[in-house]
């Protein structure tokens, strides 16, 4: 059974699938709790019958506390099938210089046996990428970097534009 969550401004891109857990985004929903309630369910379902292995990814730009309280909640349910032999492995990716996001992949690592690889990403050429958007408002065309559109994202202006890529 395939669960997806697409990512909104405060919540992360969720797919959980067979051999493959994915979580991607921004997380600090409103009531934390009842966001990763349905996700804790599958992984509690999915460890009885897991894949040969299972492929978890993690880029979370930024996560508040109660949300990495969830992320370590369920990756200790999957620790547990681990520690029972199933192959597993944790791939945690930040960009480069977000020492916080590098310091809490080490601080989940620490408390579990499954393998991390860390991956980081070059900001540069995210924050050099320029996009060619209208504004629907005023009707001006111009070019803007991806580190500001995904600013006008955040605050939730992504429908006041037209992207042409």
């Amino acid at each position: 059974m395939c669960l997806i969550f697409e990512k909104t401004i405060d919540t992360p891109y969720i797919k959980l699938e067979s051999g493959h857990i994915e979580i991607k985004g921004r997380s600090m929903p409103e009531n934390v709790l009842k966001f990763y309630k349905p996700i804790k369910e599958w992984i509690e379902n999915y460890i009885n019958k897991p894949a040969e292995f299972t492929k978890i990814e993690f880029y979370l730009p930024y996560a508040n506390s109660s949300s990495i309280k969830q992320i370590n909640d369920f990756l200790k349910v999957l620790n547990v099938k681990y520690k029972q032999g199933a192959d597993m492995k944790v791939f945690w990716t930040f960009e480069e210089g977000d020492e916080n996001a590098e310091e809490i992949g080490n601080d989940l690592e620490s408390l579990i046996e499954i393998p991390f690889e860390y991956i980081v990403t070059d900001v540069q050429k995210k924050q050099q990428r320029r996009l060619k958007v209208k504004n629907l408002k005023t009707g001006k065309i111009g070019e803007i970097s991806q580190r500001y559109w995904e600013t006008i994202i955040r605050n939730g202006h992504e429908k006041d534009f037209e992207v042409f890529e």
